[in-house]
């Protein structure tokens, strides 16, 4: 998430992604050795993907991500760990052992299904991933590295530096949500964004599909807001929603709703990868995805998308309130 976007993490909690891992912390002894470094269990597994293998990194780039994290360690004044698996930096308030966990059962599998639906370009450049175990320790570090005051937000993508900072007591969606981010920039740099906070928001809470290869969105708390709404009739056009070129503050909790949804709506038609990668192409002639849309959903105006897009909707409250 870029530097202007993270505000929304703060409109409603995170749970953990489904098809992830639940995390078990202990409690923090104030004043003893054991307060520099938190206990985690190592993640386990509701829904386990296909085991994933890292790719072996070139030398360069192995040795600029150790350089980066020995930088970094010195504008950290708490004591964290460092696990350098190139293209990743990991750091945080953890064990190594669970850093390790983290990068093997939740980095890798998510990168590998993203690859699979989106992604073609692998990460070629360091990934910073800094996870810290509570609020205070998340606004500390956001604050000596970004000058961030965070207050409650639970993460973000400050995407100059291809870092991420997360508060990962507050779960792994927001991991999800933000490597999404990373990896988009690297591979779709020019991406839209109402598109890319789509795309990024769909995998705040999502599953494996049953071959462990890709990433499925499920429903998450953004939904009330456009159900809302959608009751109201305050539901924009699609169209106005893709042909923005920049996301309005005053309607951002919306408009992350609006697109993580209508991501959704493409992925149950088996649409969405597709899309993704033709508006890549189509990028320079297409920089919102409208024409690529119509091309796609066949239509020669995306208003004619919008009825079928709202009973969708109801047809979606429904089956989630069975």
């Amino acid at each position: 998430m870029s530097i202007h976007r993270s505000t929304l993490l703060i409109l409603g909690p995170l749970v953990l992604m489904t098809g992830f891992y639940l995390l078990t912390f202990s409690r923090v002894q104030e004043g003893k050795a054991s307060s520099n470094v938190v206990q985690l269990s190592a993640p386990e597994m509701f829904n386990n993907p296909t085991l994933i293998k890292a790719t072996e990194p070139s030398t360069s780039l192995q040795l600029k991500c150790e350089s980066q994290a020995e930088a970094l360690q010195e504008r950290i004044s708490l004591h964290i760990n460092v696990l350098v698996k190139a293209p990743y930096i990991l750091m945080g308030d953890y064990e190594t052992e669970t850093l390790e966990a983290l990068h093997q059962k939740t980095i890798l599998p998510i990168q590998h299904a993203l690859s699979i639906s989106y992604f073609d370009t692998q990460p070629d450049q360091p990934i910073t991933i800094i996870t810290l175990s509570n609020r205070e320790r998340y606004q500390r570090v956001a604050y000596e590295l970004d000058q961030r005051k965070t207050g409650s937000y639970y993460g973000y993508f400050q995407s100059d530096e291809m870092r991420i900072v997360l508060n990962l007591a507050t779960g792994s969606g927001t991991l999800g949500h933000e490597l999404t981010h990373a990896l988009a920039q690297i591979d779709f740099p020019e991406m839209p964004e109402w598109f890319d906070e789509g795309l990024a928001s769909l995998h705040e809470q999502c599953e494996f599909s049953e071959e462990g290869d890709q990433l499925l969105g499920t429903s998450n708390w953004r939904a009330q807001l456009l159900l809302t709404a959608l009751d109201r009739e305050l539901l924009p056009e699609l169209n106005s929603l893709v042909q923005q070129t920049r996301i309005s503050k005053k309607q951002e909790a919306l408009t992350y709703a609006y697109a993580r949804y209508f991501c959704l709506y493409l992925q149950q038609k088996k649409l969405l990868s597709p899309f993704y990668r033709k508006l890549r192409t189509n990028q320079k002639s297409d920089q919102t995805g409208v024409r690529t849309l119509q091309q796609l959903l066949n239509v020669d105006h995306l208003s004619e998308v919008d009825a079928d897009f709202q009973k969708w909707l109801s047809e979606f409250r429904r089956n989630s309130n069975q």
